[in-house]
């Protein structure tokens, strides 16, 4: 692909090291000396800043222009730990958050004094991937993004490891280093990983039964569970839900949360342990071939690749446990193959006829058609794959990227990725939460920033545009804020704040704090948070980042109501939520400090009130992230003595999902609050514990061991999502859905004045950090488009198709409103897809007005059955990686 025309901003050059020290916003700086100096006390200095509305509004008015000073680490420090002390006492430790990856010191030390982590993706260690015999890397540029573990990739290829890179639409600098690379069409790579997995199940599983792969299924994963099916009035039936102990009149504390398999032995209903280790229980895997079983037809969603929503038909075996009154079951390996169009002789519906069969979903010529990766590479490398994991038994690897993560359907191609894991036996090494000893507050980043940023108040539909042909009506007239709030109030998610209360005051309540959290909120008397996110007592009042693209996915709205920095967006108004207060007008500046541990003059670095440049083995004057909290951990403690001392903190944390020994519990969706239960901690609300928090002990406790806070995960690993949500969408299974049509599901009117021509195209936009710190100087083309000027690259094809040349001005316009920038054509691209840079304007993030959004319910049930979330960004319609975007000539002269 050609370099950025001549006249188009060259790329910045690399920083010299960035900030030499601290750096704190010049008004502020002088506000908090005036008021040390009289009131003799940090933290009432820092409190007494805060009273005043006007001195508080000054200071963030000036975030993001010049006025950043530098000041020496003490007095920087100081300041800072002056925040965090009187916004634990003031308004609780949950008003506090970080955006850490999840192993950081920085996620530590909040974890400790109670904060929220906002965990960032955390791919999978180099440790974790570098020994297999096989790695795909999905949707990621690992020598930019991972620079420390590229090395590790070097060696791993020298020592024989064969690397695959799938790269949907991104050059992605990393593809240099692979063996070979498949490059499916942005936002379809989700169709390339079902097809894998259809060649994996047919050649290993039906075709011939690989042992290493069967065995593995039946005792660490969820496959030979039963399934109960439904019947609909045409004859033909849809998955329900999963058959618990508890169906089977299995009495236990535990009995509705245990699922059952069909035994081998006894051909009756068994309830496992759930560990893998050898039994009594031998499962079955699949109802086919069994005496006691027939055939059925199964409805299953089919999302077409115009955002068209239709069913496909497939069979199934099944069978009646109990009688002919006894539920009718099948089990989730059989569903599996129905998903993925694995044909079995005797069985109804439509069935692919070969790997040919281009219009039968889930086959490689199927998916051919929507990504343009010939079959027959589809075909190789899913049989490469499968056919080393089988025989290293598990040594292959999945390595994924912002690629797949930032897609709105990013959850659903995430799965359908580490189903080829599960599958082959492979150990999904990538990091899940642990809470040990005692929970920790972790909070989505996505839910974070569209529930804070007020981005939910511009929400255009209700979330059930996206549902299933084949739903029941599960999410009617509920919008994606009311869908946060039901998720955070029944325990399915996690969010913060919790309560509208400090929860240092909640867990000291004299007696059982539990208890008497229960009662009020019975009584009406305390609240969730995120009922009321726009009450000045639900507000964050610190937020600390350590990424500099962190506030990317904020939007220029976003920037006011987080920040308080002058803008004119407005962007218009969405539906009215049903159960979340909306306040006029809407707030502006709720944090009180935005801290910034980048010190490379990025976006988080011109918006934060305090830069404290960290990074690892600093020689310029920084510290290592560790030791900056270290030192803010000292100070804490010492303010901490005066002002806060020992604390009982109430934390509600989400409900456990996958546990050993356990399935998830049923994902019935039961509102407390609308009198369809009653709440009970743990069961039909989050988990409440109140936990000891030594302030001034803080450093001691930094300092120490660190404990083992995250593991691999353990547990049976599930492929069948049993929640109402994962139903209603239609996800229940893994399945494909194309990148997000914006006209018919946002409602967006895209048509240009006079009937010019336009196409339909996937907008991408570079990886920020190519405008930041390149790793490739002498890769010309990214740096110059990431730090370059309003320039759109396009194929020659769409260039024709709406009559534009070189330079020309066009119109770009998606989900976040109109870009008008200069067409480059060059014939490297390929038809349909456009490149242009995230921001157009230098420096800021969010410089372009947020349009109509939606947030994926899904989004917010991760932690069901051991599916986590991932990125800032997956999960809502405007700013994600995979914009529908409509191309022309714009329809009148611009200078």
């Amino acid at each position: 692909m050609s370099p950025a025309p001549s006249e188009a901003p060259g790329p910045a050059p690399p920083s010299a090291g960035g900030l030499r020290g601290p750096r704190v916003r010049g008004v502020l700086l002088e506000q908090y000396r005036e008021a040390r100096r009289r009131l003799r006390d940090p933290v009432l200095a820092w409190a007494d800043v805060q009273g005043d509305p006007e001195r508080r509004r000054r200071y963030q008015r000036a975030r993001g222009a010049d006025g950043l000073v530098p000041a020496e680490w003490d007095e920087a420090v100081e300041l800072v730990a002056a925040a965090y002390v009187h916004t634990l006492g003031a308004y609780g430790p949950d008003r506090i958050a970080g955006l850490f990856p999840a192993d950081a010191p920085g996620a530590r030390f909040h974890a400790l004094i109670g904060a929220p982590v906002l965990v960032s993706a955390t791919p999978s260690r180099g440790h974790d991937w570098a020994d297999a015999a096989y790695l795909l890397l999905w949707g990621g540029d690992l020598p930019v993004t991972r620079a420390p573990d590229a090395r590790r990739l070097a060696r791993a290829r020298y020592r024989g490891q064969k690397v695959v890179a799938v790269a949907p639409g991104d050059p992605a600098g990393g593809t240099r280093l692979a063996d070979e690379v498949l490059h499916p069409h942005p936002g379809t790579d989700g169709a390339l990983a079902l097809a894998m997995g259809h060649v994996v199940l047919k050649e290993f599983f039906t075709d011939r039964e690989s042992p290493f792969f069967a065995e593995h299924a039946r005792r660490c994963t969820d496959l030979p569970f039963l399934v109960t099916m439904e019947e609909r009035h045409d004859g033909a039936y849809t998955p329900g839900t999963l058959l618990r102990a508890a169906d089977l009149g299995r009495r236990g504390e535990d009995a509705a949360s245990r699922a059952v398999v069909l035994d081998e032995a006894t051909g009756r209903a068994a309830v496992p342990d759930g560990t893998p280790e050898p039994g009594a229980i031998s499962p079955v895997l699949s109802l086919y071939g069994r005496e006691v079983s027939g055939g059925a037809e199964v409805l299953l969603p089919d999302f077409d690749a115009g955002g068209r929503a239709g069913v496909v038909r497939r069979g199934v075996p099944v069978t009646r446990l109990g009688g002919a009154t006894g539920p009718l079951v099948t089990t989730v390996f059989d569903l599996l193959l129905a998903r993925y169009g694995v044909a079995r002789p005797g069985l109804p519906g439509r069935w692919p006829e070969s790997y040919a069969d281009g219009g039968t979903p889930g086959t490689p010529a199927w998916q051919e058609t929507h990504t343009s990766v010939p079959a027959a590479a589809c075909v190789r490398i899913a049989r490469e794959f499968a056919r080393t994991a089988e025989r290293s038994r598990g040594r292959c690897a999945i390595l994924t990227g912002a690629g797949t993560h930032r897609l709105f359907h990013g959850d659903t191609v995430h799965r359908a990725v580490l189903a080829l894991l599960t599958l082959t036996g492979c150990p999904d090494a990538s990091p899940g939460p642990s809470d040990g000893s005692r929970p920790v507050r972790r909070m989505d980043p996505a839910a974070y920033w569209f529930l804070h940023t007020g981005r939910w108040r511009h929400e255009s539909r209700t979330v059930d545009v996206l549902a299933s042909p084949l739903g029941k009506g599960r999410l009617a007239g509920l919008t994606g804020v009311d869908c946060l709030a039901l998720a955070a109030r029944t325990g399915w998610a996690p969010v913060y704040p919790a309560f509208d209360r400090n929860p240092l005051d909640l867990g000291g309540t004299f007696g059982d704090a539990v208890a008497r959290v229960v009662a009020d909120l019975r009584a009406g008397t305390l609240a969730l948070a995120c009922e009321d996110p726009d009450a000045p007592r639900n507000w964050p009042r610190v937020l600390t980042l350590s990424s500099s693209e962190a506030l990317d996915p904020v939007g220029e709205d976003g920037l006011r109501s987080l920040l308080g920095t002058a803008s004119p967006a407005r962007p218009p108004e969405g539906a009215r939520p049903r159960d979340v207060t909306r306040r006029e007008p809407a707030p502006e500046g709720k944090l009180d400090l935005l801290l910034s541990l980048d010190g490379t003059g990025t976006a988080s670095t011109c918006l934060a009130d305090v830069v404290l440049p960290t990074g690892c083995g600093r020689t310029d004057g920084g510290r290592t992230e560790f030791g900056t909290f270290m030192a803010l951990a000292e100070r804490i403690g010492a303010l901490a003595v005066g002002h806060l001392g020992v604390r009982e903190d109430l934390v509600a944390s989400p409900l456990p999902h996958g546990a050993p020994g356990a399935t998830a519990p049923p994902g019935t969706v039961l509102d407390w609050r609308h009198g369809a239960c009653t709440p009970v901690p743990g069961r039909t609300m989050p988990r409440l514990t109140v936990v000891e928090r030594d302030y001034p002990a803080v450093a001691a406790a930094f300092a120490g061991p660190a404990p083992d806070a995250e593991q691999p995960r353990t547990g049976l690993r599930h492929l069948f999502l049993d929640h109402d949500w994962a139903h209603e969408l239609g996800e229940s299974l893994p399945v494909y859905r194309p990148p997000l049509d914006v006209d018919g599901v946002l409602g967006v009117a895209r048509r240009g004045p006079g009937g010019q021509p336009e196409v339909t195209v996937r907008r991408l936009t570079p990886h920020e950090q190519w405008s930041v710190h390149s790793a490739h100087p002498d890769d010309l083309f990214l740096p110059a488009l990431a730090s370059g000027g309003g320039y759109l690259w396009l194929s020659p094809q769409d260039a024709e198709a709406i009559g534009a040349a070189d330079g020309d001005l066009v119109e770009a316009v998606g989900p976040d409103g109109l870009t008008v920038a200069r067409a480059s054509v060059s014939a490297r691209m390929p038809a349909g897809t456009v490149y242009t840079r995230r921001a157009p304007s230098a420096g800021l993030p969010g410089t372009r007005a947020v349009g109509p959004l939606l947030l994926k319910p899904t989004r917010l049930i991760h932690g069901h059955s051991g599916h986590y979330g991932h990125d800032g960004h997956s999960g809502l319609a405007a700013g994600t990686g995979d914009e529908v975007t409509v191309i022309r000539r714009p329809g009148q002269e611009v200078e």
